[in-house]
């Protein structure tokens, strides 16, 4: 059976559909993201303000709770994005893109933060050295902080970043679809 250079393989057309379905993930979820950082920050002035009203610690706490599955998921989300994006690349005898290593970075220190020794509001290597605890050495100040708010996921990474990447991967996906379709559709009129 002949093969049609037009199509791709299974193995690209499976890698190709997870890449959509990740770049997308990462758009819902950083509009998720964004709504409750934006949630989190308007009840975190009001508690300030201390007026009838005002969320109470609970409300803050629950903020917290749901930011942090949130920004976690996002990350998540991205860090999958990259890695379908680098095997469509090898399914398709590409050059890899470059990983993002803040985000490996982020990932992995989530992966393994139940490994970490907590003190306060940081997460610690559990020692100086070994595997365990590698990425929270690499950490700007060797730990990761437990707080969240403030212009960056996880202290070193940009939510605006991971989100306008994932949408040009949606339209280059998107792009090719149309591309080849148009491309298909011209040679069924040829063979015609």
């Amino acid at each position: 059976m002949e093969t049609n250079p037009f199509e791709p393989s299974e193995a690209e057309e499976t890698a190709r559909h997870f890449v959509q379905v990740w770049a997308e993930a990462v758009i819902r979820q950083a509009e998720r993201t964004r709504a409750i950082r934006k949630k989190d920050a308007v009840d975190s002035r009001n508690y300030d303000r201390n007026e009838e009203w005002s969320p109470d610690e609970s409300q803050l706490a629950a903020n917290y709770r749901v930011l942090w599955a949130e920004e976690h998921t996002l990350v998540w989300s991205a860090y999958q994005l990259e890695q379908w994006r680098s095997r469509l690349a090898e399914e398709r005898g590409g050059s890899m893109p470059p990983q993002n290593q803040s985000l490996k970075l982020a990932r992995d220190a989530l992966e393994h933060l139940s490994e970490a020794r907590l003190e306060g509001d940081a997460a610690m290597p559990p020692s100086d050295k070994g595997p365990k605890g590698r990425a929270l050495r690499d950490f700007p100040n060797k730990m990761l902080s437990l707080s969240l708010g403030g212009r960056r996921l996880f202290e070193i990474l940009d939510p605006r970043e991971l989100d306008e990447e994932a949408l040009k991967v949606v339209k280059s996906i998107e792009k090719e679809l149309d591309d080849w379709t148009q491309a298909a559709y011209e040679e069924l009129m040829r063979d015609r």
